[in-house]
């Protein structure tokens, strides 16, 4: 086009424009007007709101009156944001505790209550409702207000009076702090917090403790559907010659339809973080260079924004204290002292047991029990839906526990026998919470023993050391004798009477271990030995991490923290390069190794791996790949998509892959589609080097050396309004590439899957390591920092330190407090 048609055409178009914004009524000028008044508007909202949203921020100075308080407290606020509290009384500090942990978390604890009480949809519609169902029809409402209601029979007890002061000082900043940001945009009304929200969040921990929630439907639809030629290649026991943790002494199936799967779903949305695993391991002074114990643990858990503990440190007369909380629990759930230390692991026992209910063909509110037919309870639940309308259903109960059947469509549809599931959480009121307070003001192992002897609720291993050399393990959980026939993995029957509980084992009997003559503890979530001659059922992870544990701990007789930090970020797995040399071997006169330069050199970085895993390693990505792959194509035939997404989040899927890798009989080899041919072992692992190969080759092109493990193992810590794009931008952290696996040290957990991305699900939600020759110079880092409010600086400002493996103090004295810290906050009584 000419100059002059060019020009032709723009005149005809700002003719045409004038045109058209005359016939709109509106003149030039105005025009002008209203873009300049945009001009002022805009970024004078933006502004408005960025001063609105900085207004949000936690108060870290200056003076506030606070009614409940009896004496002024300081609280001084480190360079990561971390308070140190100081205060005259007990109560007092527990109170500003309070109210400074609900400033950086007040959504935190809100979400944890919800979850348990089944409150989700209230807040965030129509598609929570069946997670509400199930929990409510677990009944963790009830047990907290059973709990709630002993608490105040007599609430005169130290622990007691802990507590209400916690909760007053949180419930003070509902009334009068700012209103978090998630609660505006959610439209969730600020409520105050009781003695049944304690209750109710450690109700969810136990419920996230409960590997058999998911893995015991699965199991007994296996083994109604496929038989126990099938089941036996799944490792539910224990090999005899697998790492244990050593002790020293001081048939009735039925399938189970869709409930699996339903259950594995509400587990996977959740939005909060369930626990996964652990590390914790403590060394005597006989192995250590300063001839003090040394103490570790990192408590594996999903990841999540913000991210699950809050520190603190709490000082006042009698009581010097730095620990560990959770969102809404009063007690540190880890923590030291200047005599004590103490950590945690999951246990990981079955605490859990279903049972098949005959119901009365003439009564549906009727099951049969020996030699008559029992009465259902039945409790009406309503379930608020925003923007929609409320849901109304009931929740039937046999004497064994609630009926499941109802808390999923699909489940009602293929599951027609009720049943019931037992939980040991719901068998009788629970002295956890009051253990932990023991634990905080613990100065000996006679006190750490006690409390550990009151955790019931749940499993867990506590790990202890402390100043006078001593180092422990125990155990702890109400451990329950079931009769000799029962497999607790199979649903039970739950008319004869036969397959009734008979007790709990006295706690002394429970796995342990003080003072050993190895000169340390350990636990890795793996099998216990017995004190009983009998090894106690559970969902324990494999042998991995155990193992290498053991393998650091044995060799050194001088340990240090520096030895203990490289320990602690160790990302080798040799049960991986077992698994990998035992597939190559079985591949190595098969063509497809020699196919392509490609195939060769991919069986080549395999045949060269040392098993670690760092960001730039690449027989890590060809590894997890092929892992995939030989595991989709050997079970999904058999068990269909939903139920192998079950086995494939599972413990007892990592226990199966070192075992039935070397099985070359197995039943599993055949893929039961393809009619006119068996496959086997080796078939089916040509199949999925060859399926690896090419799908890498799809995703990162044909040269190995870009196949990095960063690319493809990475983590992302979510926040719930970060599910929802560009809103991720805003409140999720990362993502990162991450170093470690699946049962490495550094255990950065992720899922097999084909499509050749591994975001990390899980892993250390703090490390800690304490030399009690400085107690003092303790070191730990957080995933991503202490606030939960995503324009603080403490948000995210320990996470570049966390990726690269690194510490920072947590800091018990005073002078390098107050020179480090970012500012005072005096809290003052009215």
């Amino acid at each position: 086009m000419s100059g002059d048609g060019l020009d032709s055409s723009h005149k005809n178009l700002k003719t045409s424009t004038m045109k058209s914004i005359s016939s709109t009524g509106y003149g030039i000028k105005a025009v002008y007007k209203i873009v300049l008044a945009l001009l002022v508007i805009i970024p004078a909202a933006l502004l408005g709101g960025l001063i609105y949203l900085y207004s949000l921020q936690p108060q870290y100075s200056g003076r506030l009156t606070l009614a409940g308080l009896q004496q002024n407290v300081e609280v001084i606020f480190d360079a990561y944001g971390i308070p140190h509290i100081y205060g005259q009384n007990e109560q007092d500090v527990y109170f500003a505790l309070g109210y400074v942990h609900a400033q950086e978390r007040l959504f935190q604890m809100e979400m944890m209550r919800r979850v348990a009480a089944g409150r989700l949809a209230e807040i965030l519609g129509a598609k929570l409702v069946k997670t509400d169902k199930f929990f409510r029809t677990l009944g963790l409402q009830e047990q907290a207000d059973l709990n709630s209601a002993l608490f105040f029979k007599d609430p005169s007890a130290p622990w007691k009076k802990a507590a209400l002061a916690y909760l007053a000082g949180v419930n003070r900043y509902v009334e009068q702090g700012d209103t978090p940001l998630e609660f505006r945009i959610l439209g969730i009304p600020k409520e105050k917090f009781t003695p049944t929200d304690i209750y109710l969040n450690g109700a969810l921990m136990a419920f996230g403790f409960a590997a058999g929630f998911q893995m015991d439907p699965l199991v007994a639809k296996v083994h109604h559907k496929l038989g126990w030629d099938y089941l036996k290649d799944w490792v539910l026991g224990w090999p005899p010659s697998a790492q244990k943790i050593p002790v020293y002494p001081a048939n009735y199936t039925a399938a189970a339809g869709a409930l699996p799967f339903a259950i594995h779903k509400i587990m996977a949305n959740l939005p909060v973080s369930p626990w996964i695993g652990s590390n914790g391991w403590v060394i005597s002074g006989k192995k250590t260079k300063s001839g003090n114990v040394i103490f570790a643990n990192d408590t594996h858990m999903a990841y999540s924004q913000p991210s699950v503990w809050y520190e603190a440190h709490l000082e006042c007369p009698g009581f010097s204290f730095y620990g560990n909380h959770a969102a809404g629990v009063p007690f540190a759930l880890i923590g030291h002292n200047r005599f004590a230390a103490w950590g945690l692991t999951m246990f990981e026992n079955d605490d859990v047991d279903f049972y098949k209910e005959r119901l009365n063909p003439q009564n549906p509110n009727q099951v049969w029990f020996i030699d008559h037919w029992e009465n259902l309870t039945i409790r009406p639940e309503t379930i608020e839906v925003k923007g929609g309308q409320h849901v109304n259903f009931k929740v039937r109960s046999s004497r064994h526990g609630p009926i499941l059947n109802e808390v999923d469509d699909a489940v009602a549809r293929t599951q027609s026998d009720p049943v019931a599931v037992w939980w040991i959480f719901n068998q009788f009121p629970t002295q956890t919470i009051q253990a932990f307070y023991v634990l905080a003001h613990s100065r000996s192992i006679e006190d750490a023993r006690k409390a550990a002897s009151m955790i019931d609720g749940v499993g867990l291993n506590v790990m202890y050391g402390d100043r006078q050399g001593n180092v422990a393990w125990w155990a702890s959980a109400k451990l329950i004798k079931r009769p000799d026939h029962v497999n607790p993995k199979l649903f039970l029957d739950g008319a004869s009477g036969q397959d009734e509980p008979l007790g709990y084992y006295d706690f002394s009997q429970n796995p342990q271990a003080e003072n050993p003559p190895t000169g340390f503890v350990y636990s890795a979530n793996n099998q216990p030995d017995t004190l009983t001659g009998k090894l106690y059922p559970g969902y324990y992870v494999p042998e991995d991490r155990a193992r290498r544990i053991v393998q650091y701990l044995e060799a050194d007789t001088a340990w240090s923290v520096d030895a203990t930090k490289q320990m602690n970020t160790d990302c080798i797995s040799t049960v991986s390069t077992e698994i990998a040399a035992e597939i190559l071997n079985t591949l190595k006169t098969d063509k497809i190794r020699q196919s392509t330069s490609i195939h060769k050199h991919a069986y080549k970085i395999l045949q060269n791996w040392n098993g670690d895993h760092q960001v730039t390693d690449v027989a890590p990505t060809v590894f997890s790949m092929l892992l995939s792959y030989i595991m989709k194509n050997t079970m999904a035939d058999e068990l269909g998509d939903d139920d192998y997404a079950v086995f494939n989040s599972s413990h007892v899927m990592k226990r199966t892959l070192a075992v039935i890798v070397r099985n070359d009989p197995s039943l599993w080899w055949d893929d039961i589609r393809t009619q006119a041919v068996k496959e086997t072992r080796q078939m089916i692992f040509a199949r999925s080097f060859d399926q690896t190969v090419k799908a890498l080759t799809e995703q990162f092109g044909p040269d190995t050396a870009t196949w990095r493990w960063g690319k493809v193992h990475t983590l992302e810590h979510g926040h719930l309004l970060g599910r929802q794009k560009p809103l991720n931008f805003l409140f999720n952290v990362g993502p990162f590439a991450a170093m470690g696996g699946n049962e490495t040290i550094a255990n950065h957990g992720y899922s097999l899957n084909t499509r050749g991305r591994y975001p990390v699900r899980f892993g250390p939600a703090m490390r800690i390591i304490i030399d009690f020759a400085d107690i003092e110079n303790s070191l730990s880092v957080n995933p991503t920092g202490q606030s939960g409010f995503f324009l603080s600086d403490h948000y995210d400002d320990q996470a570049a330190l966390y990726n690269s493996g690194k510490f920072r103090k947590q800091m018990m004295h005073r002078k390098e407090i107050e020179t480090s810290g970012r500012g005072t906050l005096i809290l003052m009584p009215q």
